[in-house]
């Protein structure tokens, strides 16, 4: 049993870019317990350095980097990391969670906390080891992809034993607000935390050390993990349908409930459903299984095309989310050009699900005739023509012609093209949707439209499996998917901030977490407080989007979603319609929120403890 003082503290490191300086500090103990780590840790600082004066592109912006309590301590699914931002994209609170080493390697470096502040007057890079932090000039690595920066800073810090890089491409380089970081062909997406990367001049961050990560009881934390492997190997749904093909499993589930979007969100139903199988995924394409640290699931898929005009690309995916934006939602059948366009996004580090959904909105333009040819350099931007994605991606991080028009993401594009275009470019507070038709999938409704960060599919909830395959609820009823959408958005809280993988919400409960989360810090803690700390940072992040303006008004969807039947499928003729303020109201209420407003209320507040940390907002 480790010394409780040697164990989970929130240290952190903050490097000021500007003069190269840094300082140790550690987290206040009561806001550490408060919001556990990873994404809730991360929205506790952000609240408090980062206001609404801030703009996201400016030096006085920052990069929060966490860990959680888990991370590190061979708990399973536990290898990722946390980096909270203010968003160029939408300009409001932003979190993206990443796997691989990163997390791990930070702690073994010195910290769980690492921010970002300043601006370097020229390209850096960042080295922290064994609780040394070096800036290095970045200079022979500006304009490097992902893939040659991760490599050249790994061997050349390979005499130090193991490192992890993070880094960003030229997206980020070029400030595109679609910018993603990424670590190990991994990304911290959505929202464009590359972009604040680039903003700062910081090429990658290079951690690792010798420390090890200190559990406070390694035998008990051993035996509870135990039991968790043993429940995770008995779960169906992970080691027979997530193990053998991913997330990509879920292009069954959406087709076969018609909530799969076809046609820039125009249909449900994509009539090549096959091509876009996992099952083909893992038959033609497959190389191998791999997994995240600590995890037996192995999840992810190493792919690679092997003949045609895509042959040599490789990839770790494509996601289930990287199918649908650069697949279904083009009308494009083609698997090796979504494999294609998922490499080449890693290695220029953009997020996939804004630039595919960005591209099935310009080709709804160019088939309209909002666009012409002469608009989109001579290119045929027609849905089905997968074969032009890369070009066009290629044209985005170089802001050049209409790459520059749709460079930084649909609802932007949509601002510049004008013409009544906003109508179906589909996203939520500027962040393009995750893709889950919510006509056919109503609680899914909430989760995009109240989420935190914007439009994305999970980060308010993650309710898909419980209203499609549960049998627990009416995936077509209004009523009763408020409490739904609020239980699932604080539990994802709670494993964003652990921080575990979500999946493993299907093997087992609160109860094991808090478990392990006890047995890795020595704190006394159980299931009922991990669920209201899942409340508090929910509420928080509440309040950080309230201050930025953030209203009831600005809670909603697109036109399309809200005005136009689905034309076919298993859900045709479902809308939202009126239904949706019906639904926006129960949701408010559950959570303690101003109906008029969406307002966390005094009451609610001080009920979490947040009072302590925030005013209440009045209008």
């Amino acid at each position: 049993m480790s010394n409780r003082s040697d164990t989970y503290r929130g240290r952190l490191l903050r490097v000021n870019l500007t003069d190269s300086s840094s300082k140790e500090e550690e987290v206040d103990p009561d806001i550490l317990r408060s919001f556990i780590g990873g994404r809730g840790l991360g929205a506790a600082l952000l609240y408090n350095e980062v206001g609404p004066d801030v703009e996201p592109l400016s030096h006085e912006n920052k990069l929060i980097f966490t860990a959680g309590p888990l991370v590190g301590t061979g708990a399973p699914c536990s290898g990722r990391f946390c980096v909270s931002t203010k968003s160029p994209q939408t300009g409001i609170y932003l979190y993206s969670i990443c796997s691989g080493r990163f997390g791990r390697m930070m702690r073994k470096s010195g910290y769980e906390v690492l921010i970002i502040e300043g601006k370097a007057s020229h390209p850096v890079y960042l080295v922290i080891h064994d609780g040394e932090m070096i800036v290095q000039d970045a200079g022979i690595l500006w304009g490097m992809n992902t893939e040659e920066t991760e490599r050249n800073l790994r061997q050349k810090f390979s005499v130090r034993g193991g490192v992890s890089v993070a880094c960003i491409g030229p997206a980020g380089e070029n400030m595109l607000k679609v910018s993603c970081i990424i670590s190990e062909k991994r990304a911290a997406g959505r929202g464009g935390p590359g972009a604040v990367m680039g903003s700062k001049n910081l090429k990658a961050l290079v951690v690792g050390g010798d420390n090890q990560v200190s559990i406070y009881d390694e035998p008990e934390l051993k035996k509870i993990m135990k039991n968790a492997h043993q429940l995770i190997k008995d779960n169906p749904f992970l080691m027979d349908s997530i193990s053998p093909y991913g997330t990509a499993t879920s292009v069954n589930l959406s087709s076969a409930h018609g909530v799969f979007p076809v046609h820039n969100w125009q249909r449900g139903v994509f009539e090549d459903i096959d091509a876009l199988r996992p099952q083909r995924i893992r038959k033609e394409f497959l190389l191998r299984d791999k997994a995240c640290p600590a995890c037996p699931v192995a999840c992810s898929k190493i792919t690679a095309v092997t003949s045609g005009v895509f042959a040599g690309a490789k990839t770790e995916g494509p996601e289930y989310e990287t199918i649908y934006a650069f697949g279904s939602a083009c009308d494009n059948p083609s698997m090796e050009s979504i494999i294609y366009a998922d490499m080449l996004c890693d290695q220029l580090g953009m997020d996939t699900i804004a630039c595919g959904v960005t591209i099935a909105f310009a080709m709804e333009c160019f088939e309209r005739g909002i666009l012409n040819i002469r608009d989109t350099d001579n290119i045929e931007l027609r849905f089905g023509n997968g074969e032009i994605i890369p070009e066009i991606l290629q044209k985005m991080v170089k802001k050049e012609g209409i790459g520059d028009v749709l460079s930084d993401g649909v609802k932007r594009a949509a601002d510049r093209i004008g013409q009544g275009t906003e109508k179906f470019a589909m996203h939520a507070k500027g962040m393009e949707l995750g893709g889950y038709d919510p006509r056919g999938v109503k609680g899914q409704a909430l989760v995009l439209a109240c989420g935190p960060r914007g439009g994305c599919h999970h980060a308010g909830g993650y309710v898909i499996a419980a209203e499609l395959v549960s049998g627990k609820f009416d995936r077509m009823a209004i009523k009763g998917k408020g409490p739904l959408v609020r239980h699932a958005r604080d539990l994802r809280g709670v494993m964003d901030s652990a921080i575990y993988c979500a999946f493993l919400a299907a093997a087992y409960g609160l109860d094991v977490a808090a478990q392990m989360i006890g047995a890795a810090t020595g704190w006394d803690i159980d299931d009922e407080e991990l669920i209201t700390a899942g409340e508090r940072i929910s509420n928080l992040e509440r309040m950080y989007n309230v201050r930025e303006g953030i209203r009831r008004k600005d809670d909603i969807l697109p036109a399309r979603i809200l005005q136009e039947p689905l034309p076919d499928g298993p859900s045709k003729g479902e809308i939202l319609g009126k239904d949706f303020e019906l639904m926006i109201d129960e949701f408010y209420q559950v959570c303690g929120w101003d109906t008029d407003t969406g307002i966390p209320s005094g009451e609610a507040l001080r009920r979490l403890g947040l009072d302590k940390y925030v005013k209440k907002t009045e209008n």
